[in-house]
């Protein structure tokens, strides 16, 4: 007996008042936000090779920024010359005066930036200032009767909200996407020295940088700034600056044309499962370890200490390292706040005056890398390691007392995935400095389970924890 037909789903007419509303709301951001999302034109000066007789005027994304015929055929026949190269992205209207919220990089080096508005007006640009640490930059237009942006709360933002994205991809001014929260705090992403993006699956592409992220309000929440594409182009996966930060960046760069940082002078990683397992802390133990405490630093005269967990900024709990160093770097320099620390299992408070993050403050390499030397070596748990002589110190840059040297690993081996490499220095197992291979050895063997290494690498020391075999 044939089953019987199913009925064809149909929209509820009940239902269709609701799909109005929301198709409203679309029509309503695009109309209210629209305005004052602009178009950033920019000139930029460069220094690169041309074929002679030929002149080229390429985007500085084409052919992954090089010339089309070195791309193909190698560098044989070519000049160094200066020549322009032109750039397209978005901006954001902040204010009457003038002022323009966008990306560092669509303005970087420019010689000389137009903004376009939706009305067709077009106006030269001066750069206010800009942030690369947060890839922010303000710039500004003398113009009358200008369409202003309403900046929302980021923090409201949960996974699942409705969001549009406004701007010029590819140079097409006036385009409008939309889509929804896909995450938020994503961080590790190596677009920004401080991250805390907003990702969303709303079409953004090259040219909707520095535009605009709405809610359905008509609030901006965030400044589109970069997509994760194999391609180049749209793939599902965009990011936004959260507007909260973004506006305290963009205040001081209106105020004084920098950004002042909170810092307290410390290394950090994140509490990861081994770590917590080797420390012995609870499951539920969040926060960010401290590797190092530089010398005169706020926390070193706070009486901070290498393996203190820093769990709480002034009552609020921190979630992770990047989560600190965000915290921290929003606190304007001189302000006092309270750390709560874990310190071997007991809860500590420490009242910190915040300095100010100092200007030359660099990140520091971790390449792998294996210092020359291959004498006195002993092998444990897949880690190869070897004496510290004073060519491999010079060698690597490092300048501790103690400490063997990595000069290899087993690959897919459990240290490999803990993250040890060749060129690592060993500084501690356990607690206990080391400074001969065959001393380490003993060490790690006779410890049950994972054991815990205080490692330097590039001029950063952190934490790992090592399984056993």
């Amino acid at each position: 007996e044939a089953e019987p037909t199913r009925p064809v789903q149909v929209i509820n007419p009940e239902d269709l008042p609701k799909f109005a509303d929301t198709n409203k709301a679309f029509v309503a951001v695009a109309q209210v936000v629209g305005p004052a999302v602009v178009s950033v034109q920019t000139v930029t000066k460069v220094t690169g090779s041309s074929f002679e007789g030929f002149d080229f005027d390429f985007g500085p994304h084409d052919f992954f920024g090089g010339d089309p015929f070195e791309f193909f055929f190698g560098p044989h026949g070519w000049d160094e010359r200066e020549f322009y190269a032109e750039g397209n992205g978005s901006g954001v209207i902040v204010s009457h005066e003038g002022y323009i919220l966008t990306n560092n990089h669509v303005v970087e080096g420019a010689e000389e930036i137009r903004v376009t508005l939706t009305d067709g007006r077009g106006f030269d640009a001066e750069i206010v200032g800009v942030d690369p640490s947060t890839d922010l930059a303000v710039i500004k237009v003398e113009a009358g009767e200008l369409p202003v942006a309403s900046l929302g709360n980021s923090d409201d933002l949960q996974v699942g909200d409705w969001v549009v994205a406004l701007g010029s991809p590819f140079g097409l001014e006036n385009t409008v996407t939309a889509g929804i929260v896909s995450a938020t705090g994503r961080t590790n992403m190596h677009l920004a020295d401080y991250e805390d993006f907003i990702q969303t699956d709303a079409a953004i592409n090259p040219g909707n940088s520095g535009g605009a992220l709405s809610n359905l309000a008509g609030e901006v929440v965030g400044i589109n700034t970069a997509i994760a594409s194999r391609t180049g182009g749209y793939m599902g996966v965009g990011f936004a600056i959260p507007i909260n930060l973004a506006k305290d960046v963009m205040d001081q760069l209106i105020e004084t044309g920098v950004v002042k940082r909170g810092w307290l002078g410390i290394s950090i990683q994140d509490v990861t499962p081994a770590l917590r397992e080797t420390f012995g802390l609870d499951e539920g133990v969040r926060g960010a370890l401290v590797a190092e405490v530089l010398e005169d630093t706020p926390a070193e005269r706070a009486g901070m200490e290498v393996e203190d967990i820093v769990v709480e900024v002034d009552g609020e709990k921190v979630e992770s390292a990047n989560d600190l160093r965000n915290r921290v770097a929003a606190i304007r320099p001189g302000k006092k706040v309270r750390l709560g620390v874990l310190r071997e299992g007991e809860r500590l408070n420490l009242a910190v005056n915040i300095g100010e993050r100092p200007a030359d403050l660099t990140p520091v390499s971790t390449a792998p890398h294996g210092p020359s030397t291959r004498q006195n070596k002993e092998t444990v748990r897949g880690i190869t390691v070897g004496l510290m002589t004073p060519d491999v110190k010079s060698e690597l840059g490092y300048d501790g007392d103690t400490g063997v040297v990595v000069l290899g690993v087993e690959r897919y081996g459990e240290a490999s995935r803990a993250g040890i490499f060749p060129g690592m220095v060993i500084v501690r197992v356990n607690g206990t400095p080391v400074d001969d291979p065959e001393e380490f050895a003993g060490l790690i063997e006779k410890t049950d389970g994972p054991a815990l290494l205080y490692v330097w690498t590039g001029g950063r020391r952190s934490f790992i924890a090592l399984p056993e075999d």
